[in-house]
C-alpha cells in the first residue's frame, strides 16, 4: 500500500504579490503564489515525508502511479496554488485544450478559486458587462478603456469561482485563495493597469492571442456546481470539475472517511483546522495550510479532525465519462 505524502510548495514572487504565504526574499520580492501540488519544470512541489522525501514532485510520480484516468494524457493533469493577491492581477484570458494542443501545449487552463480570505471591497473581475466583437474589444484595449467592460463581483469567504478557458478575468487586490487548475502556466495579458515590471518598463500585453481565445460574452455561471451534502463526520460538497480536476470540499466535526480507487490520485488541500490522515498503520497530522498526495490504489483514507474540526479540498481526476473516484 503507498504512503501518503506531504508535499512543500513551490513559492513564486509576484509584483503584486503580498506577505501571507511568507516574507519578502532578499530582493524584496513579495511572494504573490504557493505552487503546492506542481509538476510543472521550474516550479515543482517536493516531497516532504517517507522514503523519498527531498524529491521533486515529478521525480516522485516515477516511483508512484499516479492514475491519471486517461492514457491520453501526455503530462501530470492537475496544479493546485495558493495565491496572495495584495494588488490586483492583470485582466487576462486562458485557452481552451484544442488552442493549447493547436499550439504545441498539453493543456489548456480551465481553474476554480475557493476564497480564503478577502479585505473589505475586495473584488474580482469576471467577464465582460455586454458582448463585444473583437475588434471592439481590442479597440478597447488601445483607448485605455478596457478596465471599465469587466463585471466586479464583491467577494467574501468561502465562494467558489470556476474559470473556464477562455473566461477574462482578474484577482482583485486584498484577496487569498486557493486555486485548482490544469497544469499550465499559460496566461494572455489584456490588461495590467499601467504598471511597470522589474526592469521599468510596462509588462508585455499579449492582445492577438487573446483576442483567438476570449469569449467576448457575459458569462452565465461561475459558482459551485453542487450544495452541500451530509456524510457521516460532517458535509460534502462539488464545487468545480473539468477533464482534469475534480474539487470536493469536506467540512468535518468528526471522523468522516473517503475512498481512494486505482482510476486516479488524490490530493488533500488543508483549508482549516487539523486532521489526522490514516492510511492503513500509516498516521499523519495534516494542518492548516498543507497539502497532501495519495497516489492511486484501492484503499480508504480516514479523517480524524482536531476539536475545532476541519476544512479540505479532496482533488481528483474525472474519469473519460465524468465520474468522479
Amino acid at each position: 500500500m503507498a504512503e501518503i505524502v506531504r508535499l512543500d510548495p513551490a513559492y513564486v514572487n509576484k509584483i503584486w504579490g503580498g506577505r501571507r504565504l511568507g516574507t519578502p526574499n532578499a530582493s524584496g520580492e513579495n511572494i504573490g503564489e504557493a505552487w503546492v501540488l506542481s509538476a510543472i519544470p521550474g516550479h515543482e512541489s517536493v516531497i516532504a515525508t517517507g522514503p523519498y522525501a527531498g524529491e521533486t514532485f515529478p521525480s516522485y510520480l516515477k516511483h508512484a502511479d499516479a492514475g491519471t484516468n486517461a492514457s491520453v494524457m501526455d503530462a501530470f493533469p492537475t496544479l493546485i496554488k495558493f495565491i496572495d493577491a495584495a494588488a490586483p492581477l492583470s485582466i487576462q484570458v486562458h485557452p481552451d485544450d484544442a488552442y493549447a494542443h493547436a499550439h504545441g501545449m498539453p493543456y489548456g487552463k480551465t481553474e476554480m478559486w475557493v476564497i480564503l480570505a478577502a479585505d473589505p471591497g475586495a473584488f474580482l473581475y469576471l467577464g465582460l458587462k455586454e458582448k463585444m466583437s473583437p475588434d471592439q474589444f481590442a479597440a478597447a484595449i488601445n483607448a485605455g478603456a478596457i478596465e471599465g467592460k469587466f463585471n466586479k463581483i464583491p467577494v467574501k469567504p468561502g465562494e467558489v469561482y470556476f474559470i473556464k478557458a477562455g473566461l477574462l478575468h482578474a484577482i482583485g487586490g486584498g484577496i487569498l485563495l486557493a486555486e485548482v487548475q490544469q497544469s499550465s502556466d499559460t496566461t494572455y495579458r489584456v490588461y495590467d493597469f499601467g504598471r511597470l515590471g522589474a526592469d521599468g518598463k510596462p509588462r508585455e500585453l499579449h492582445i492577438a492571442q487573446a483576442k483567438e481565445v476570449a469569449s467576448l460574452e457575459p458569462p452565465e455561471t461561475f459558482g459551485a456546481l453542487e450544495h452541500e451534502k451530509t456524510i457521516p463526520g460532517g458535509t460534502r460538497q462539488l464545487l468545480g470539475k473539468g477533464t482534469c480536476f475534480a474539487t470536493e470540499r469536506y467540512v468535518l466535526s468528526e471522523k468522516g472517511e473517503f475512498s481512494v480507487t486505482k482510476k486516479s490520485y488524490v490530493a488533500i488541500v488543508m483549508l482549516d483546522g487539523s486532521a489526522e490522515l490514516g492510511l492503513g498503520a500509516q498516521k499523519l497530522t495534516a494542518t492548516k495550510g498543507q497539502t497532501f498526495f495519495i497516489p492511486a490504489q484501492e484503499a480508504v483514507v480516514s479523517v480524524t479532525p482536531s476539536n475545532r474540526g476541519c476544512t479540505f479540498l479532496r482533488v481528483t481526476v474525472p474519469d473519460s465519462d465524468g465520474s468522479i473516484s
